[in-house]
């Protein structure tokens, strides 16, 4: 028997892997599903994804400009609404609070729907606290939604979290999937991928670029001190103002900043590295309790990972391929070579992802 599932994720599915993956294993695994998602105009340097059979619909575009984005809002909010009410999805799977809104007018509808929050970051009271009237009213809602519904975190830490700052709901209702990338990556690359065989180290750095909450300073330098055994390459679609400013005074030829690539390009590129770089500082709680998705990304691809001791949720896996440490003070030759010298023994967890949820 055919079921609907429909997709609400607001900001642009493109920049958000974890999402596309889940759509890529519904298809897959859960072939009776008509599949439909729901998000905004693609403005980002990644081109559209599209899926065979799956539609997706853009309402509104993601804008810095405060009369444009909350038209935007009212633009999602409004169609997205109007479409789940004539076409009464079986499923509903949100992501993120900006998305919550038309999952809230179906809930009220449409009492006996299936309805699945996952979130990609943890909001504590205090930075929600400080958000815009908007948002404190989409945090209301969800408030009221997640008493009837089941949502999930990305790790145990962010769970534990929310429930100490959600005291309401129930603890069997708030679960874990983690974010990962497909099994494919590790069985079509990472297992094949070729050890270190002398020269240059190949470090790889994946993503955001933003020298206030990020290690960028520190790293840019140990690199170019170190030029003739590091190589470092960049691959980012989003470089703040600042890090423009550092990688312009912080030049060397082993420094190669290179243009985004589309998701699914990224394992055939990665396995040219050998380490990839996670260079959050932990600025906020989101940070300091969170795995990030190229943790697991470099490792499926056979890579060895380095980041900062102040990733605790990350400091808790327990992968010889992770070495975390203080990037501030501690960067070294050693580190590198050390870690790059030790056979990989990576065994892929598998997880239980969130589309199993729906069987």
């Amino acid at each position: 028997m055919t079921k609907k599932l429909s997709i609400l994720h607001y900001n642009i599915l493109e920049k958000y892997p974890p999402a596309m993956n889940f759509i890529s294993d519904m298809l897959s695994q859960k072939p009776d599903y008509r599949i439909s998602v729901f998000t905004s105009v693609n403005t980002s340097p990644y081109a559209d994804q599209k899926y065979e059979d799956v539609r997706i619909w853009r309402f509104g575009s993601v804008s810095e400009n405060a009369i444009l984005r909350y038209a935007s809002y009212l633009n999602y909010n409004f169609f997205t609404s109007i479409f789940l009410l004539f076409t009464r999805p079986d499923v509903l799977v949100v992501y993120e609070s900006l998305s919550i809104f038309p999952a809230y007018i179906y809930s009220i509808v449409f009492k006996k729907k299936m309805i699945h929050v996952h979130f990609h970051e943890y909001i504590s009271i205090s930075e929600k606290e400080q958000t815009s009237r908007y948002m404190k009213f989409l945090f209301k809602c969800e408030k009221k939604l997640l008493n009837k519904i089941t949502c999930s975190h990305t790790n145990e830490d962010r769970k534990r979290l929310f429930l100490k700052d959600s005291p309401f709901l129930k603890e069997e209702n708030v679960e874990v999937y983690p974010n990962l990338p497909p099994k494919s990556w590790w069985q079509d690359y990472g297992q094949h991928k070729k050890q270190w065989q002398g020269g240059k180290i190949r470090l790889v750095y994946v993503g955001v670029l933003d020298a206030e909450t990020m290690f960028l300073e520190e790293v840019l330098k140990w690199v170019r001190e170190n030029s003739e055994v590091l190589e470092l390459t960049i691959f980012s679609q989003s470089i703040s103002d600042n890090s423009l400013v550092l990688l312009q005074k912080i030049k060397s030829d082993s420094i190669i900043l290179k243009q985004a690539l589309n998701y699914y390009e990224l394992p055939s590129e990665l396995v040219k590295y050998d380490i990839g770089l996670v260079l959050y500082k932990g600025h906020i709680p989101n940070y300091v309790y969170n795995v990030p998705n190229k943790v697991f990304e470099y490792l499926y691809c056979g890579l060895k990972v380095i980041g900062d001791k102040c990733l605790k949720s990350t400091s808790e896996l327990d992968y010889s391929e992770i070495f975390l440490t203080d990037l501030s003070i501690e960067l070294s030759v050693k580190i590198t070579s050390n870690l790059i010298g030790t056979p990989s023994k990576l065994d892929i967890i598998d997880f239980d992802k969130l589309n199993q949820k729906f069987a």
